[in-house]
C-alpha cells in the first residue's frame, strides 16, 4: 500500500516537474524572440507581439503570447524606449519597477514573483540592456491547477488502493476465519459425541462395580452394552481421524486404478436389499450402466456408495421404496441414490455436507450416526475430481447423486501411490 502511494506520488510530481518545465522553455523561448525586436518595431496586440521583422520574425509565433513588454536602458539603469501591450502594466511606474527589479538580479533570466513575470535581458549598444517580460499567471494558474489536480488524483487512488486492500485483505482472511471456525465447531461438536458414549461406558462401569461379586454371564448385558458404545466411539474417531487428515492433506492412501463402477455399485447394492426387505422396504433398481471405468480407489468408492445407501435408509419413510439409478453423459458419470421420505427443509439443505450436521437431531438420535458421513463421501468424491450433490428434495422423496469424470477424461493428480 505504501509502495503504491510512493509510486503514485513520484508519477505526479515527475509529470508536475515536466509540465513546468516545458512552460519555462515556451516563456524563455518567447522572451529570447522578442529580445530580436527593438523598441517601436513590436506591435502589441491583446498581450500578443504580432510584428517586429517581417523577414526574420514570424508573425504568427505563438510562443510570444506571454511577452507584454520590451525595454531598452541606459547605463544608469533609466528606461530610453519602451513597448508595451495595452492591457498590462500600462502605467509608466509599474514598468519602471520591474526594470529596476530585473536590473537588480544578476542573473540574465530570472523571476520577479512580487509582479507574476519572467524576465530576460541582454546588453544593449547604449551600454545598458534590452529586456523583455513576460506574463507568468497562466504559468502560476496551470501549475496550481496541475497541483490541486495531482493531489486530488493521488487521495482518490489512494482511496480507490485503500479499499481494493481491504477488500483483498477481507477475501484472504476469509478462509481463515472459516478453517478456524471450522476447527472450533469440529472440535466442539467431536467433544459433544464423544461425550455420550463416554458416559455410557462409565455408567455401565460403575453399575458393573457394583456388583463386584456378580459373574460375567450376569454382567453381560452391561458388557455388551459397553462394547456397542465403544464400537461407536472407534468408528467416529476413525471419521474424525479420517476427515482431520483430510484437511491436513495427509497422505490417505489412495489406491487408484481402474474401476468397472457397476460392479461396485452392484456390490453395494447387494450388502442392503436384505435389510430393506426386513424393514418392508421397497427396494428397485432402475438403472445400471455397465462397462463404466472410472479411475478410482475402489474401496473407498464403494464406501463413499454405501454411505448414501445407509442415509437412504435410515431416512426412508415407513414402507417407502429406494432408488437406485445411473446415467452418462460423454464425459462425467452419475449414480442417483432417492428416498421416499419427508423432505429436507430449503433452509437446511445447503449446510447437508458439513461435519456433524443433522437436520433432525431427535431422528438422527433414532437411527444413529454422527452426521460425518456426508461430509466424508464428498471429501471422497472430492479426492476423485467428482461431486457429492443434493440433486432435490421434495414431495417426491429426497436424491442424492455423485458425479465421476470417465476414465478416459478423468483426472488423477490427486493419486496416493
Amino acid at each position: 500500500m505504501l509502495m503504491v502511494i510512493l509510486v503514485l506520488f513520484a508519477l505526479f510530481f515527475s509529470l508536475t516537474y515536466v509540465t513546468y518545465s516545458f512552460q519555462v522553455q515556451l516563456s524563455e523561448e518567447a522572451l529570447k524572440t522578442a529580445l530580436t525586436c527593438n523598441p517601436g518595431d513590436a506591435l502589441f496586440t491583446n498581450g500578443k507581439v504580432v510584428v517586429c521583422d517581417e523577414q526574420n520574425f514570424d508573425k504568427n509565433n505563438d510562443k510570444l503570447h506571454t511577452v507584454f513588454l520590451i525595454v531598452v536602458t541606459d547605463k544608469e539603469g533609466k528606461i530610453t524606449a519602451s513597448d508595451t501591450s495595452a492591457n498590462m502594466f500600462v502605467s509608466p511606474e509599474n514598468v519602471r519597477k520591474v526594470t529596476e527589479l530585473a536590473l537588480r538580479d544578476e542573473e540574465d533570466i530570472g523571476i520577479i514573483s512580487s509582479y507574476t513575470v519572467r524576465f530576460m535581458k541582454i546588453p544593449h549598444e547604449s551600454g545598458g540592456y534590452k529586456i523583455a517580460f513576460a506574463d507568468r499567471t497562466s504559468e502560476v494558474a496551470i501549475m496550481a491547477f496541475l497541483i490541486r489536480l495531482y493531489f486530488a488524483a493521488t487521495l482518490f487512488m489512494c482511496a480507490i488502493m485503500y479499499l481494493i486492500s481491504r477488500h483483498m485483505a477481507k477475501k484472504a482472511v476469509e478462509p481463515v476465519e472459516k478453517s478456524w471456525e471450522d476447527q472450533s465447531r469440529f472440535i466442539a461438536d467431536a467433544s459433544h459425541e464423544l461425550k455420550t458414549p463416554l458416559t455410557v461406558i462409565l455408567a455401565n462401569m460403575d453399575i458393573m462395580d457394583l456388583n463386584p461379586d456378580s459373574t460375567v454371564a450376569e454382567q453381560k448385558k452391561w458388557i455388551d452394552n459397553t462394547k456397542s458404545e465403544a464400537k461407536r466411539m472407534t468408528e467416529l474417531v476413525n471419521d474424525m481421524l479420517f476427515l482431520a487428515r483430510s484437511d491436513a492433506a495427509v497422505d490417505q492412501r489412495y489406491n487408484f486404478m481402474d474401476v468397472e463402477l457397476a460392479s461396485v455399485v452392484k456390490e453395494c447394492i447387494l450388502a442392503f436389499e436384505s435389510v430393506a426387505f426386513e424393514k418392508g422396504i421397497q427396494f428397485s433398481v432402475v438403472s445400471i450402466l455397465d462397462n463404466i471405468i472410472v479411475n478410482g480407489d475402489e474401496a473407498k468408492l464403494k464406501q463413499a456408495i454405501m454411505i448414501l445407501l445407509d442415509n437412504a435408509l435410515k431416512y426412508v419413510d415407513k414402507k417407502g421404496s429406494i432408488m437406485v439409478s445411473m446415467a452418462r453423459t460423454q464425459r462425467y458419470v452419475k449414480i442417483l441414490i432417492l428416498n421416499t421420505g419427508k423432505p429436507i427443509p430449503i433452509e437446511k439443505q445447503k449446510n447437508l455436507f458439513e461435519r456433524f450436521y443433522r437436520t433432525d437431531d431427535s431422528r438422527s438420535r433414532e437411527v444413529g450416526g454422527y452426521g460425518l458421513g456426508l461430509a466424508i463421501a464428498s471429501n471422497i468424491l472430492e479426492y476423485h475430481n467428482g461431486r457429492a450433490a443434493l440433486e432435490y428434495s421434495d414431495e417426491n422423496g429426497t436424491c442424492f447423486s455423485y458425479t465421476l469424470p470417465i476414465k478416459m477424461l478423468a483426472r488423477t493428480r490427486f493419486a496416493k501411490k
